[in-house]
């Protein structure tokens, strides 16, 4: 898959209609907790005017007021411990709410066994009671008729790898009422033993002994308006799997292939070490692997969006995880005559150029003779829109890279917890995590955070294979010695700003204290939770000003293809781990 771009120049320009920009009214500090899980998902609820933020450090949820949302404040007798109430519990790891109810995936104390899913009422905080779930429970997603809750279980194996559970999606069904909840569990056992077969379709199937129903490691899950069919997200299998919720049974399997580093659009920085902003193509592909994905349907045809995060398998007893200088690269297999200023394999991999470039054993050597003829690499570094059968018809390209470096030059692709400047290049870069998915009038929009450099992208997704950049907020002081002061407690966790944002949620107008629609954004590294303000704006732009974007237009569609519960179908949060 050659994935494209709207690429940020052409990404300005409009069609003359709505657009929007985000404005910060508000901000919650918490705990003054840095690099503690202070604040990750969150999930708002309209009939209370709450915000449930799941903090990692206490274990549980804790619930903001947010009816004055420029203001927000705890609401008295929260948090919800989820720890201290429920005997062999670890955490709580996502929330999700519907009108009647908020659901809370908890982590049994042993990651391998089974995990619950808790139910509270949203008006008293009232524990209701629990439904048995799978092994590590992340992602939890109402429907949008309130009747069924899924739970994404990750099943993650033992750092020995001595035991790996099954992954699977647990489907509650709440429709006689929590205390008569029936549990059903879409599971993937009907794919062991076509683990060649899927891998040959672009299935990422490699964990040590592991059949396909271990190996797979369901992460997030959007659900469809009708409430009949979820997409989850297999994150490290860079594949979606689609869901009959009925029936609980998984469909098909969709892989997301790969994404071609060399094309035109999609331009990374691959190196710490190169001297600050240096985004250009390479020989690489971009194992896509997205965190959080939401499902839309603009004119009536239903499309899944991705934040292409990235992430590895990196165990005590099995890591896929390996430096580009560390591999045997086959000289016969690189065309150095398209390869800018590299003219061999030690140049590529030289630490300025590919050498610390992060990469994965598991994918390259296509013959087996223990040279690698390609590589691959973590994430795609963008947002992609797929259809429900799996085509692309848009990639960002390499935008995140090029309007954050337009923006903060060298403090570009920064980490989330030091102000170094340019040291996630050789790793996955902004690392875009979190998405929410919003409707503001006629149009539709999507807010992705960037884990790493932070800060919260907003496109126009309208036309999905003609996806437009319209703003970018990051509030980071990246002049603040955050190691310096923050790391060692002489300064509050908030005081460089908003930093590791995790999960988003969106609220419509109509849902909205304000009349505005709002977005709010947990942040795992600062302990912040913020709130933006949705503002609706006109732009015009002139004949010579439209004949130009509509020519960008027609490159980028080139280059791209290769009030019930507010569950908000993908409008939430994800939590990457």
């Amino acid at each position: 898959m050659t994935s494209g771009a709207s690429g940020a120049e052409a990404a300005s320009v409009f069609d003359g209609s709505q657009t929007v920009r985000l404005e910060q009214i508000g901000r919650y500090e918490g705990q003054d907790l840095f690099d503690e899980g202070g604040a990750e998902i969150v999930a708002y609820h309209a009939p209370t005017e709450q915000l449930f933020v799941v903090n990692a450090n206490i274990g549980g949820v804790e619930v903001l007021d947010v009816a004055d949302p420029s203001d927000p404040t705890p609401v008295e007798n929260s948090p919800i411990d989820a720890v201290g109430s429920l005997d062999a519990v670890a955490s709580a790891n996502s929330v999700a709410t519907s009108e009647e109810l908020v659901a809370v995936a908890l982590e049994a104390t042993v990651a391998q066994d089974p995990g619950l899913v808790g139910f509270y009422d949203p008006e008293t905080l009232e524990f209701l009671g629990t439904a048995p779930v799978g092994p590590l429970p992340d992602k939890v997603t109402f429907t949008p008729d309130g009747e069924r809750v899924l739970v994404a279980n990750e099943g993650e194996p033992t750092e020995n790898y001595a035991y790996d559970p099954r992954g699977s999606v647990s489907i509650v069904d709440l429709s006689e009422g929590v205390d008569d909840a029936t549990v059903d569990t879409a599971g993937f056992q009907r794919f062991n033993g076509r683990e060649n077969q899927l891998r040959r379709q672009g299935i990422r199937i490699f964990g040590p002994n592991a059949s396909a129903s271990q190996d797979f490691e369901p992460e997030y899950v959007t659900i469809s308006d009708d409430s009949r069919t979820a997409w989850v997200s297999l994150q490290e299998n860079n594949a979606i799997a689609e869901i009959d919720i009925r029936q609980a049974r998984v469909t098909r399997l969709l892989p997301l292939g790969f994404k071609d580093f060399s094309q035109t659009g999609n331009e990374p920085d691959a190196s710490n070490e190169d001297g600050g902003v240096n985004t250009r193509n390479w020989p690489i592909n971009g194992i896509l692997q997205p965190d959080a994905i939401g499902a839309y349907s603009p004119n009536g045809q239903t499309y899944i969006v991705t934040a292409n995060e990235g992430d590895s398998r990196d165990y005590d007893s099995f890591s896929e995880e390996v430096e580009v200088s560390e591999l045997r690269l086959d000289p016969d297999a690189f065309d150095f005559d398209e390869i800018e200023g590299i003219d061999s394999v030690e140049e590529l991999q030289a630490p300025e150029n590919l050498g610390n470039k992060n990469a994965t054993t598991t994918l390259g050597d296509i013959d087996g003779d223990g040279l690698y003829e390609e590589l691959y690499v973590f994430g795609g570094r963008s947002f992609s829109i797929f259809t429900t059968n799996g085509k692309l018809v848009f990639d960002s390209g390499s935008d995140f890279e090029e309007i954050t470096a337009e923006r903060f030059g060298e403090d570009f692709n920064n980490d989330n917890t030091e102000n170094t400047g340019d040291s996630r290049s050789d790793n996955k870069g902004p690392e875009p995590e979190g998405l929410a998915l919003g409707q503001v009038g006629d149009r539709h929009y999507a807010f992705i955070g960037l884990e790493r450099v932070g800060g919260v992208m907003v496109y126009d997704i309208t036309d999905p294979e003609k996806a437009t950049f319209v703003d970018y907020v990051n509030n980071r002081d990246f002049d603040f010695d955050i190691q310096g002061e923050i790391a060692n407690g002489d300064a509050e966790a908030s005081a460089a700003g908003d930093l590791g944002p995790e999960g988003l949620d969106f609220a419509t107008a109509g849902e909205s204290p304000t009349d505005d629609p709002l977005v709010f954004v947990g942040h795992e590294i600062s302990g912040t939770t913020a709130v933006f303000r949705v503002i609706s704006e006109e732009q015009g732009i002139d004949d010579d000003e439209r004949e130009d974007g509509d020519d960008r237009g027609d490159d980028d569609e080139d280059r791209g293809n290769g009030k019930g519960p507010h569950n908000s179908n993908g409008k939430g949060n994800g939590r990457g781990r």
